[in-house]
């Protein structure tokens, strides 16, 4: 009965999602479902072979469907339901009693059922909500439909129509055809296909250091955390996880610790997801245990290699299950090579020409117990050792600024730059390739591919073609470069605030002068460019000057060259009016109205900064904020002109947060960068609320942005180095790799790195070093890196 409950259940989701289940894919016909729905046996069928889907249906037709989908099979006998016209011998007695007893049907209110009773369509309504809603399941409220319905009825329709149980009618009083029935019926059979949850259907060692775990759905995500293995009876004695590997509906599982024979294991799975459906796999135990098999073959791994490493072998038993894990290659066989200058008797690799591969012939002899040869051997094989397998996989970005931070391709005519290429391998290492470039288009951009530079010839867009070769490999990648116009100025623009000069305040404006391209970018000025501007009226503004330089500047000014923007000071003058500021450079001129005004009555204060985002690094050719900035508050009139400025000493800046990793820092009346994050401050004047400013602090430097777990566990020497072992030498990484916020691989410094141990006798994280008497033992190290937490084992030999 629990069974058939939760198949029950199971459809009664299946019919909220007709609408978007049924035709998420090409639609059979309704006469193909039937089909389907007899083979399957949820129909019976009629004796022409006919679907009749044009007919009525009954109650008791409507009953047999229920019941066969609810999970109902021949010779199943429930409590007689007691309807007085369903007696003893009914054909369909069996099944109305099943599904009367589900509570997924009822009679009519005086012990009758009414078998042969056509179904209308708003009884069908009635009959789907009554059922779903009994067994628990929460439908959307109905939308009011249109369409002849009997009074009694208009709620069940309208929530079985929202819910998608059925689909509009014109007519719900008429009966319902068998079309209808086919319809429904056939997208609940093929949805109950699916599995509502993924679970572990066997767990198999296929040799002394490997499980298989077998689910009744494709797996999607599995990694080692999800999986732990221990001794029946004994959580305590684990088998550290190595590694897992997916491959559709079965998860490998290799341990650093082998399985003893005698022993029996538990293999603990939990949040493993499936590929589709999004099912998690909850915490399910399988004991297995492992049976010692012969070998019958042994193969190479890899007939090509890199050097310095192993040529890797493979043992299998009869069943072709790879038990290579239960020998011990240094002992265990025998290897008899042409060359051991380049293949060695223990499968060592040495290579010391990288410019070429060099050979040599190896035979490998599996021996028995005793040492002796058996027949069982590779048999001569050319072994072909490289200065490294890995090849170019792809060109991960083109650049010209060389940081690869974003693919900006464009240059001015009569430019020269050089073209950045990042090519990595399948693992996504950088590797050294030879990269060539092309211009298809060279009356627009010719390239040096002796020194990867581009120069423009006109204005326009080329493509480029690029090839990196490493290894052997070659990979290609076009880009478009654009070739602008030699950059000349254009326009001007003059900003101002929106406060206007007031007369006696003492409050100074400032003019920032923007001059820009025909792109609209800012323009760079030439050393010694002279930028003139003019006051048509005396007295509005009494001084005109850049906040560095000493004295009004009158007429002119010589700037410097670089300058792309140049800000000046208003002074407030003595006659209220308008006067017009116009502000030339060779030829190009902007004007701007500056009024002065007479201040009005008090309507407040005002805080104001130059910038609300602050860098940690400010300066760097990649930033664009300041690190620090003065929150100057003004009194302000009804107009919203600043009147009177507020003295530092009755300003509040109050933070947010006062702790120690906030992300700015106040002091008096600047805000500071102090961590990457947002804060905000409120500015207060004699202890009241003037407004809140949220400041955003950010680091444009190159810096560690996230981490990512390569491997769970790790194999190191006694008195070794742990801390290369997890994080590496280089950006690469080892069993962490590190990435900055631009997506780039980055050195995980020490630093970083905050770590706890299980046993510092066996790790000690205070200095990174295994112990020396630690072979054998294993530490569990939680480590906390770039804001993420990380479990990892390390084992000493």
């Amino acid at each position: 009965m629990k069974k058939s409950l939760s198949l029950l259940v199971a459809i009664a989701m299946v019919f909220s999602m007709f609408a978007s289940v049924a035709f998420a894919a090409e639609e059979p016909t309704t006469t193909a479902k039937y089909d389907e729905l007899v083979k399957a046996g949820v129909f019976t069928g009629f004796t022409d072979g006919e679907a009749h889907l044009d007919e009525t249906m009954t109650r008791a037709q409507a009953a047999v469907i229920i019941a066969k989908l609810a999970g109902y099979k021949a010779g199943v006998t429930s409590p007689d339901a007691g309807f007085t016209d369903v007696p003893a011998g009914h054909w369909a007695k069996a099944y109305v009693d099943f599904a009367a007893n589900l509570g997924i049907i009822a009679g009519l209110g005086n012990g009758t059922f009414a078998p042969k009773a056509e179904v209308t369509i708003q009884e069908l309504a009635k009959l789907a909500v009554d059922a779903l809603t009994k067994l628990g399941y929460t439908l959307k409220e109905g939308v009011a439909v249109e369409g002849k319905v009997a009074d009694w009825a208009k709620g069940y329709v309208a929530t079985a129509v929202t819910n998608g149980i059925i689909p509009a009618q014109a007519d719900y009083t008429v009966p319902a055809l068998r079309e209808l029935l086919v319809t429904a019926t056939y997208t609940a059979y093929v949805a109950l296909q699916v599995p509502s949850a993924i679970t572990v259907e066997s767990v198999k060692a296929t040799n002394s250091k490997t499980v298989v775990a077998t689910f009744n759905v494709e797996v999607g995500t599995a990694v080692a955390n999800n999986f732990s293995v221990h001794v029946k009876d004994d959580v305590y004695n684990i088998n550290v996880v190595d590694s897992v590997a997916v491959d559709g509906k079965t998860v490998t599982v290799k341990t650093i610790d082998g399985f003893d024979p005698e022993k029996t294991y538990v293999l603990v799975a939990d949040g493993v997801t499936s590929a589709k459906n999004n099912l998690v796999l909850a915490s399910t135990s399988t004991e297995f245990k492992y049976a010692e098999t012969a070998a019958a073959s042994i193969a190479f791994g890899q007939t090509t290699v890199a050097d310095d490493t192993y040529v890797p072998v493979v043992i299998k038993n009869a069943a072709g299950n790879d038990i290579t894990a239960d020998f011990d290659l240094t002992s265990d066989i025998l290897v008899e090579t042409s060359n051991p200058g380049v293949v060695d008797e223990d499968l060592y690799t040495d290579n010391n020409d990288a410019t070429k591969s060099e050979y040599s012939v190896v035979n490998v002899i599996l021996l028995n117990e005793d040492g002796e040869a058996t027949s069982i051997e590779t048999g001569n094989q050319i072994i072909t050792v490289n200065k490294t397998l890995a090849t170019a996989t792809t060109i991960k970005s083109v650049s010209f600024d060389g940081t690869f931070a974003k693919e900006d391709l464009s240059l001015e005519k009569s430019d020269t730059r050089i073209l950045f290429v990042d090519v990595e391998d399948k693992d996504g290492n950088n590797v050294a390739a030879d990269v060539t470039i092309r211009s298809q288009n060279p009356t627009v951009a010719v390239v040096d591919d002796s020194i990867n530079t581009v120069f423009g010839v006109k204005a326009g867009t080329a493509t480029i073609l690029v090839q990196a070769t490493f290894n052997g490999k070659t990979v290609s990648k076009t880009v478009t470069v654009t070739v602008k116009e030699d950059a000349k100025l254009t326009s001007l623009a003059l900003e101002l605030p929106n406060s206007k000069l007031v007369k006696d305040s003492g409050i100074n404006q400032t003019l920032t002068v923007k001059f820009l391209d025909q792109y609209n970018e800012e323009f760079e000025l030439a050393a010694n460019s002279v930028v003139n501007f003019t006051i048509n009226k005396d007295d509005v503004v009494a001084g005109l000057s850049k906040p560095l330089v000493s004295g009004n500047v009158s007429d002119s000014e010589v700037v410097v060259a670089g300058d792309k923007k140049l800000e000046y000071t208003l002074v407030p003058g003595a006659t209220k009016g308008t006067a017009n500021l116009t502000v030339e450079l060779n030829g190009v001129k902007k004007s701007v109205a500056l009024s002065l005004v007479e201040a009005g009555a008090f309507a407040g204060y005002a805080a104001v900064v130059s910038d609300t985002t602050l860098d940690l690094t400010p300066g760097t050719s990649l930033s664009s904020h300041p690190g620090s900035v003065a929150v100057s508050v003004y009194v302000k009139d009804v107009n919203g002109n600043y009147i009177d400025t507020v003295p530092t000493s009755d300003v509040q800046l109050v933070e947010a947060s006062t702790a120690g990793d906030s992300a700015v820092d106040t002091n008096v009346d600047v805000v500071s960068a102090q961590a990457v994050g947002t804060e905000n401050v409120v500015v207060q004047v004699n202890n009241a609320k003037v407004t809140t400013i949220k400041f955003t602090v950010v680091d444009t430097a190159v810096g560690l942005n996230k981490v990512v777990q390569a491997k769970n566990a790790v194999t190191v020497a006694e008195g070794a180095d742990v801390f290369t072992a997890l994080f590496g030498t280089d950006a690469n990484g080892a069993a962490f790799v590190g990435y900055d916020q631009y997506g780039d691989k980055i050195l995980v410094a020490e630093a970083q790195v905050q770590a706890f141990t299980s046993n510092a006798s066996i790790v000690d994280v205070t200095t990174w070093t295994a112990g020396a008497d630690a072979a054998g033992k294993t530490a569990t190290l939680t480590i906390n890196v770039a804001g993420t937490l990380f479990v990892v084992t390390v084992k000493v030999v």
